[in-house]
């Protein structure tokens, strides 16, 4: 510093004098030029002027970490990581600073001195067994989009888990959680069904927006691609309130991504049947706005073993597209607006039957979150849904053409307030849907029955009131509980604008307009335990439920059969339903093994009104009647083992349910176990799944009027997945290698298809 001040002193000296007056400009100018360099690059005339740039990443997956708050202790300075994780900071005084503090909920806390992030200025965080949250969000309710529900068992399965993998659609994703099964037709075609439940009774939505047709309230996941989606959040049981009263086995919540880490993206995916699936994705973010495209596009050929010359066809376009714009700048969920669509076209076509099904589906909703004038702080939501399903079976000597169209819209309001220890939470929902639907046969040897056209119309309001109280418990461990109280009412109109039925079918009586109406009522009480490196969660929720029957079970009562029963239309099917669940970690600072979690539930649901399912010889459709009574009770447990900081995970998942009547609950496997290996390390992954679904029993009815017991054989197999991703400067380069039911133990055929075969995919790609 002191040869510094005395060169500086002299230069200056001289320039005051005539000495320095008598030296040519030439020569001057570039000897000042070098002084200014030299002091721009020096450490000490820089000293209040550094700035550090990096990227934060997991330390095991390598996947970058947003939310990343970077402090200098003792200081104001800091700065927070973005959406790709990287980061700027600006140090006021490089030689006052001895550590950099990197902190985040999930991660361990880390200090760096300056000086290596000077010379790299990325961060590897160590992922923890217990988050730095509050002790409300625990296992029950982990995510902000469930605190406003009554505590269940949830299930997220976060992007990490399933992009850039061997899973074709939604559909295989989920069928690695061990309470859902997932039941796929020869089209492609996934539905849904969870905790011994019937597909009918899982609420799906998209972004908090309801995507279940009205005329079957089921939902496709084969529509559902993987690229744009965020998470999956399971949650488990029938006391779910905020998200409609149809849910009576669970609710999956979709979450898509509006935000990404990358500006381009593009994979390609090959594998068995000669399937070629291709995806690019877009980014961009400017400011307050951020938007992004998708599009994905591929399918696969399946050939009959009895006549392998004609193949079964699958293809699929999928495009989804969102924008958000931050309207302030208070917050990540502070005057956010949220807008997301997404089209999904599917094609089938079966060769040697001369099928053909086209599918297109289409949803797009608003969300506005923020503050409103008058009403303060609220959630807005509006959707527009819709679905076009048509299928061709034509021969020599007869032919179908079934057509069911769609439309439908949405709109939500909630409001949330919080009063000292007591949370509320109110919200109006409004549905409507609008649909035709066709099915007309020729030449077919069936009864001629049930309905060839119809025009169908269902308006639905909601209103929801949601209390929670917290308090303290006083003790060192068990320091809080909640209880909760929900209320809900529910009216729902039918209507039919036009109708034409065959020539043999009933028709007085059917096809009547009716309205329904309401209450459900639930409590729940949890309780919260933590203490240094031990977190227990327990709870337990009581509530009745009710569905009301779909537009499709309405329109094909027996009444089409039996004249006795003309007049006679479905009951709203009711539902009592009671859980105990408790879920405990215990992490350790020291050691091979980094903690533990085990999770456990009971539940029983009590049916009244059920609806049933009636196949029936000689008519190529369902009908529906209504059980007096019907019982499931399960239990369901998981738990795992970490090793090293969470680079290696343990874990077994089992469920086992008791049904009471098998034929209101066909074909739907009593218990399912999992166990599985997970290894992320530097970049590279590995996952290691065993799973067995025991057998299925379903009851079809005889032409006399029997039932008769038709099972389906238990299955067991074996799916691995092996992957790495690494980084060349700003690309980053992925390689996945899946392959399905490695033992193949079964070589199953079904109608000249093979089923539960083995099969590979590998996966390639680039982003930017």
């Amino acid at each position: 510093m002191k040869w510094r001040s005395l060169l500086r002193w002299r230069i200056h000296t001289r320039v005051h004098t005539g000495y320095a007056r008598q030296l040519h400009t030439d020569t001057l100018l570039p000897f000042v030029l070098l002084l200014l360099v030299f002091q721009l690059f020096s450490p000490a005339g820089n000293a209040q002027n550094i700035r550090i740039e990096g990227t934060v990443r997991d330390d095991n997956t390598r996947d970058p970490v947003p939310d990343v708050s970077i402090y200098i202790p003792g200081t104001e300075a800091g700065a927070t990581t973005d959406i790709s994780g990287s980061y700027s900071l600006r140090i006021p005084d490089l030689q006052t600073v001895d550590n950099i503090e990197f902190r985040h909920v999930a991660y361990e806390t880390r200090l760096i001195a300056p000086g290596p992030l000077l010379q790299s200025g990325d961060v590897f965080l160590t992922p923890r067994i217990i988050p730095f949250e509050t002790a409300e969000v625990t296992g029950s309710q982990p995510l902000h989009s469930l605190r406003n529900e009554l505590p269940q068992t949830v299930s997220v399965i976060e992007a990490r888990a399933f992009e850039t993998r061997g899973y074709v659609d939604a559909g295989d994703v989920l069928r690695t959680d061990h309470s859902i099964q997932i039941d796929e037709q020869f089209s492609g075609r996934k539905a849904i069904s969870m905790r011994g439940g019937n597909a009918d009774e899982v609420i799906v939505l998209f972004g908090g927006m309801r995507i279940n047709s009205s005329f079957s309230n089921d939902f496709d996941l084969s529509l559902i691609e993987l690229s744009d989606i965020e998470r999956f959040e399971i949650i488990k049981g029938s006391n779910t309130t905020l998200y409609g009263s149809n849910g009576s086995s669970g609710v999956i919540n979709i979450i898509p991504r509006l935000h990404r880490d990358y500006s381009i993206r593009f994979h390609q995916q090959i594998g068995s049947y000669d399937s070629g699936i291709w995806g690019l994705q877009l980014y961009q973010h400017h400011g307050s706005v951020s938007g992004s495209y998708s599009l994905r596009s591929g399918g696969m050929t399946r050939a009959f073993a009895d006549m392998p010359e004609d193949k079964l066809v699958n293809s699929a376009v999928h495009h989804s597209g969102g924008i958000s714009w931050e309207l302030s700048d208070r917050g990540s969920n502070t005057d956010v607006l949220k807008f997301h669509w997404r089209l999904a076209t599917l094609e089938f076509v079966n060769e040697r039957d001369g099928e053909r099904l086209d599918d297109q589906n289409r949803h797009a909703y608003l969300q506005y979150d923020g503050e409103l004038p008058l009403f303060g702080a609220m959630t807005l939501l509006a959707g527009y849904s819709g679905l076009e399903n048509d299928m061709t079976l034509r021969t020599s000597t007869h032919s179908v053409t079934r057509g069911v169209h769609e439309d439908g819209a949405q709109a939500r309001a909630d409001k949330h307030w919080q009063y000292g220890i007591f949370d509320a939470l109110f919200s109006y929902q409004f549905a409507y849907a609008h649909l035709d639907m066709e099915d007309v046969r020729s030449n077919l040897r069936e009864q001629p029955v049930g309905i060839e056209a119809s025009r169908l119309q269902r308006l639905r309001h909601g209103v929801v009131a949601i209390g929670s109280l917290h308090g303290e418990t006083g003790s060192t461990f068990f320091r809080s509980f909640d209880f909760d109280v929900s209320l809900r009412h529910d009216f729902v109109s039918d209507a039919q604008d036009v109708s034409a039925v065959r020539e043999h079918t009933v028709t007085e009586g059917i096809f009547t307009d009716r309205e329904w109406s309401h209450s459900l009522f639930k409590f729940a009480v949890h309780l919260y335990g933590i203490k240094d490196d031990v977190l227990l969660d327990i709870f337990l929720s009581y509530g009745n439920n009710v569905r009301f029957p779909s537009l499709l079970q309405q329109i094909s009562a027996p009444a089409l059969l039996d004249p006795a029963h003309i007049g006679e239309g479905l009951e709203a099917e009711s539902n009592r339903g009671v859980e105990l669940g408790t879920s405990i970690l215990r992490s350790f600072s020291k050691g091979v093994i980094s903690g533990w979690e085990l999770e456990g539930s009971f539940f029983q649901n009590s049916y009244e009104n059920k609806f049933r399912a009636i196949s029936t010889p000689g008519i190529p459709f369902m009908l529906y009647d209504n059980v007096d009574d019907a019982l499931i009770s399960g239990l369901e447990g998981k738990t795992g083992l970490y090793f090293w900081g969470k680079k290696v995970l343990v874990e077994m998942a089992v469920s086992h349910y008791f049904i009471s009547n098998q034929s209101a609950f066909p074909f739907k496997s009593e218990s399912k176990r999992t166990i599985g290996l997970r290894i992320n390390h530097a970049g590279y992954s590995l996952h290691v799944l065993h799973f067995r679904e025991s057998e299925q029993i379903g009851l079809l009815r005889q032409t006399d009027g029997r039932y008769a017991e038709v099972a389906l054989p238990a299955f067991s197999n074996l799916d691995l997945h092996a992957g790495t991703v690494f980084d060349i400067g700003d690309v980053r380069m992925f390689l996945n290698v899946s392959l399905r039911n490695i033992l193949n133990e079964d070589d199953v055929l079904l109608s000249g298809l093979a089923l539960r075969d083995r099969r590979y995919y590998i996966t390639a790609g680039i982003q930017y």
